[in-house]
């Protein structure tokens, strides 16, 4: 048997009569987790609860009753719902006992997938070319498997001991040294202060106010990224604001340089050689990159978290490296379930957090980054306003601080200012990008906790990104700023403007300041 009605009924009975034990179990039970091929009812009865519980109210078996009755929903079965849902609520039931119950169901809930999976995997290797050849028919196994199925984290979760595991973890990493600790970004001096923002396991989220940029951040970033360490696929989630055509056009013109209304137009080729030059040459880019668009407008996140683990499973396999590109955090639109935004966004980005650490394994490690980014409030406006008017800390993060909380890397975007493009000069960029939470620090840490003295101010360190169209380029930080106006205030004043002298070129190489001139 891949199902037990006892279990299940007797699981709803004490949720019925114990249900301020539901936060055990709400992130471990849904409704799929009851079989439903020959009655819907307690899936039925379950997904009523829960409903009720997630809005913080009262399980009174009457309302219960009123609300499956009020749904229309039909059974197979020649049954009274008032009697059943009675009974359940008069079984003798044990509050301890809801979190086992719920591993049990759980478990048939697993080998039905497995089940059904394996029916469907003995189809297709029935019916495959015989022509076909080893890979191609592991691949197909492997493909049509996980396409059903959902995996699960297998083993007791249960305390560790860290002591026991360090010596041999430590000696192990010591024969067996990498060059970088999880997938290297594509801007060199980000990477060297805060290390990978794609680690395994972690959430980096981008903060900042609408139009200033953080989609075409998020998807320059991810695409070098994945480009620049063997095409590793992307996963792009698209909350609803954005179409695959759309996509296509801002990628195309962030890899060719060509405007995108001579894209969208398709004047392109009517425009210059120059500019067909330049389009075609993105087709050589593009051959082997996997960068893979979904639209979840509409979605709960339960519903994302189930196309994210079959896209892994079915398309990028077991054990191999994803990077999960998400766009943007903000409530559901389908949401409707009684609760603020921001309890609604704290539990889609644990529930997101969860899925990556704990859940999508390889030899009991996580292999999936996620790269996201979320709107400031309103203390994140900067447009008209000066720089020392500019809130530049963890107050502007919009909708819930458990975005702050979960997240590895937390960076605001933003334009610069007037004041600061005029002091600064535009040799480094338009943007700044500003770490307000490193979990993690790369190898140059002085960049992130050093202060950096400016005149007669010490001031924290950034980021300079250069965003042209939808291209980004990093420009430095401000070490590079200070030490550049440093280099400048060496120059004769009869130096002719526009060519540097000879003793500033030798003053930048000195203190490592690139030559953006020529990047």
């Amino acid at each position: 048997m891949i199902f037990s009605l006892e279990i299940e009924q007797q699981f709803l009975a004490t949720l019925i009569q114990h249900p301020q034990n539901y936060a055990q179990i709400a992130d471990f039970i849904t409704h799929k987790d009851f079989y439903s091929e020959k009655s819907k009812v307690n899936q039925t009865v379950f997904s009523v609860m829960r409903q009720i519980l997630e809005k913080g109210q009262e399980i009174d078996p009457s309302v219960v009753i009123d609300r499956v009755n009020n749904l229309g929903v039909s059974f197979n079965e020649n049954l009274s719902i008032f009697d059943y849902i009675h009974s359940l609520s008069m079984r003798k039931t044990s509050a301890n006992n809801l979190p086992s119950l719920a591993k049990e169901l759980k478990k048939y809930s697993v080998r039905r997938d497995i089940y059904y999976s394996s029916r469907d995997v003995a189809k297709e290797m029935k019916d495959i070319n015989p022509n076909a050849s080893y890979a191609d028919i592991v691949s197909l196994a492997d493909k049509t498997f996980n396409q059903r199925i959902n995996f699960y984290e297998s083993g007791e979760n249960v305390p560790v001991n860290l002591m026991e595991e360090m010596i041999d973890l430590i000696e192990d990493r010591g024969n067996n040294p990498v060059e970088e600790f999880g997938i290297k970004g594509p801007y060199p001096k980000l990477h060297d202060i805060y290390g990978s923002l794609l680690r395994p396991g972690n959430i980096s989220v981008i903060v900042a106010r609408s139009g200033v940029g953080k989609t075409t951040l998020a998807l320059d970033f991810c695409t070098k990224a994945s480009a620049d360490n063997g095409n590793i696929p992307v996963l792009h989630f698209d909350n609803g604001e954005m179409s695959k055509e759309e996509l296509i056009m801002r990628q195309c013109a962030a890899m060719s340089g060509v405007p995108m209304h001579l894209l969208e137009t398709g004047k392109w080729r009517q425009h210059s050689e120059e500019t067909v030059r330049k389009v075609r040459a993105v087709w050589e880019k593009v051959k082997n990159l996997k960068f893979y668009y979904y639209s979840v407008g509409g979605l709960d996140f339960e519903d994302m978290i189930t196309v994210l683990k079959r896209f892994y499973y079915s398309t990028v396999g077991r054990g191999n490296p994803m990077i999960f590109s998400f766009d943007y955090i903000k409530p559901a639109d389908s949401t409707n379930d009684g609760r603020n935004e921001w309890q609604q966004i704290g539990s889609m980005v644990n529930r997101f957090k969860r899925c990556i650490k704990d859940e999508i394994l390889h030899d009991g490690l996580p292999i999936i980054p996620m790269f996201t980014s979320v709107q400031s409030n309103k203390l994140g406006i900067t447009h008209n306003r000066n720089a020392d008017s500019i809130v530049d800390d963890e107050s502007i993060v919009s909708l819930s601080d458990r975005i702050t909380q979960y997240c590895s890397h937390l960076f605001i975007l933003r334009k610069k200012t007037l004041d600061e493009l005029s002091e600064e000069g535009e040799l480094f960029g338009t943007h700044k990008l500003i770490c307000i939470k490193p979990r993690h620090l790369g190898r140059d840490i002085a960049g992130h906790i050093e202060p950096v003295l400016m005149g007669d101010r010490l001031r924290h360190n950034f980021i300079n990104l250069d965003i042209k169209g939808f291209d980004v380029q990093e420009r430095g930080d401000l070490r590079d700023i200070a030490a550049h106006m440093q280099a400048n205030a060496t120059l004769e004043p009869s130096a002719p403007r526009g060519r540097r002298e000879t003793e500033t070129d030798i003053v930048q190489e000195e203190l490592g300041i690139p030559d953006f001139d020529n990047v």
